[in-house]
């Protein structure tokens, strides 16, 4: 699986307001959990499953890109959600670069394969600094999906 199969205009978020990691979290979450029409439950048992793999470790990869990711039975299978913030926030990333490229990845348990796949394709797609920087001047959602795209 990678980035371009799970890649939707609608689950795209530019620019994301949140000012701190839970803040940019919860920013994901509610879209994805809007978008897809999910109940109460379901968006708090997405936010916690998040906010539980976070507290294992911070999902901040380096190069001013973050991808907190879980699986839970919330979702029926891997969905991704992908926001850039104006604001650099701190995800703890190894090379302490603050985070402005945002993947959330959500995945049901019985998709855990797929899931790494995808984490693995969003770090390959995301090697290239002229690439990042583009995302991070991004307008709207229909940028990000061309840059995607091209």
């Amino acid at each position: 699986m990678n980035l371009l199969d799970v890649l939707d205009k609608d689950l795209v978020k530019v620019p994301l307001t949140g000012n701190d990691k839970n803040g940019i979290i919860g920013e994901l979450v509610n879209v994805i959990t809007k978008v897809k029409g999910c109940s109460a439950q379901q968006h708090d048992d997405i936010l916690n499953a998040v906010l539980d793999r976070e507290s294992l470790g911070s999902t901040g990869i380096g190069h001013g890109i973050a991808i907190p990711h879980a699986k839970t039975e919330a979702v029926d299978h891997v969905s991704l959600v992908v926001g850039i913030s104006r604001i650099p926030v701190d995800f703890n990333s190894p090379d302490d670069v603050k985070s402005r490229i945002f993947f959330l990845v959500l995945a049901p348990p019985s998709e855990a394969s797929a899931h790494v796949e995808l984490l693995a394709s969003i770090a390959r797609t995301c090697t290239s600094q002229i690439f990042r920087r583009m995302l991070e001047q991004s307008k709207d959602s229909d940028e990000v999906v061309r840059l995607f795209m091209e």
